[in-house]
């Protein structure tokens, strides 16, 4: 019988140990006369049920980081979560408070047409300072697109009441391809249209202290004169327009040219400023997916490019499942997939 009960003892001494959070409220909360002594485990966990109650503040206080890179900033796309929940602010005040409550710093709050009021915006602009969360704009038209300058105009507007960091997004392509699955980039004629629009947002951006930026989606990531043209021409033939990059759009079924990850790794490279914020996702046979995981250029190699050249915005854009609480679930193992490979920390 004695011998039943000490070996008991050993195995959860043993098992505590090998855990640093529970061995360190061992040894805080249970004195050494108590650990030598022979005790049930309810003088064990009556030590920790203490610590806990005095550490009961959330437990994601402390914000994710980059410990080779402290001034990145995480953050995640309300798209991850569009198709599940309605598009309303009290959706966008539900996902500020999830922000927050794990540690991220930002969210890229994805409004497709600039729907929003301005009134709305100040409610949602004034949540996010309330929680000390940043929010990147996003109107979702492409460049070439007819309502255009309509929607851009709105969404000027808009951001207009967030501040800091003052970033608009919009999608570089789209429309110009969706009825002829035969082309694959831009004409000489679309790519010089294309550019005058997106100089002249930033332009027009720029004078009132907001950063435009433009998302790689269906181009191709690199042109072939005179047969077409792509995203790196557009930004051959602009200045002031910045580059939100989608790690996962160059190598996805989407894009008319599957690019060469090392060549896009190099482009990226050769941007220097104009490269302002990034779209974590994973792309597999083709397609982005709901969690991140290995990607054709790597997450841990951009994840350095991004650190190397001051680029601080790095934001989980992932798959909507469409299943709305697997959303969540998708961020967190997501999360832990960044943790593994020891990119962010807590």
């Amino acid at each position: 019988m004695g011998g039943n009960s000490s070996e008991k003892e050993i195995n959860n001494n043993l098992w505590i140990k090998n855990n640093d959070f529970l061995y360190s409220c061992w040894h805080k909360y249970v004195s050494l006369d108590m650990r030598k002594s022979r005790l049930n485990a309810w003088n064990i966990w009556t030590g920790i049920f203490f610590l806990l109650l005095q550490n009961c503040t959330n437990p994601y206080e402390k914000p994710l980081h980059f410990p080779a890179y402290p001034e990145m900033k995480i953050g995640f796309s309300t798209q991850s979560f569009m198709n599940s929940f309605p598009f309303s602010v009290e959706t966008i005040h539900s996902l500020l408070e999830y922000a927050h409550e794990e540690g991220f710093q930002f969210i890229e709050l994805r409004d497709a047409e600039a729907q929003l009021e301005v009134k709305e915006c100040k409610d949602v602009a004034k949540k996010a300072a309330e929680l000390g969360i940043e929010v990147i704009y996003e109107i979702d038209v492409n460049l070439l697109h007819p309502q255009f300058d309509t929607i851009f105009k709105r969404g000027v507007r808009n951001i207009l009441e967030f501040g800091a960091p003052g970033i608009l997004r919009a999608a570089i392509t789209r429309s110009e391809f969706a009825h002829d699955s035969s082309r694959v980039g831009w004409s000489m004629e679309e790519v010089t249209e294309a550019a005058v629009v997106a100089e002249r947002c930033a332009e027009e951006c720029q004078k009132q202290g907001i950063t435009f930026v433009v998302e790689n989606l269906t181009e191709p990531f690199f042109g072939n004169a005179p047969h077409y043209y792509g995203l790196s021409d557009l930004f051959d033939h602009t200045e002031l327009v910045g580059l939100q990059f989608d790690l996962c759009n160059p190598f996805a079924s989407i894009s008319r040219k599957e690019a060469d990850p090392d060549h896009a790794a190099s482009y990226l490279n050769s941007l220097g400023n104009r490269w302002v914020t990034t779209h974590i996702k994973t792309c597999r046979g083709g397609m982005a997916q709901p969690v991140l995981g290995e990607n054709p250029l790597s997450i841990q190699e951009v994840t350095q490019q991004m650190g190397e050249s001051g680029v601080n915005y790095f934001s989980l854009e992932l798959a909507d499942s469409g299943e709305g609480e697997e959303c969540y679930k998708n961020v967190e193992k997501s999360i832990d997939y960044l943790r593994r490979m020891e990119i962010i920390s807590r």
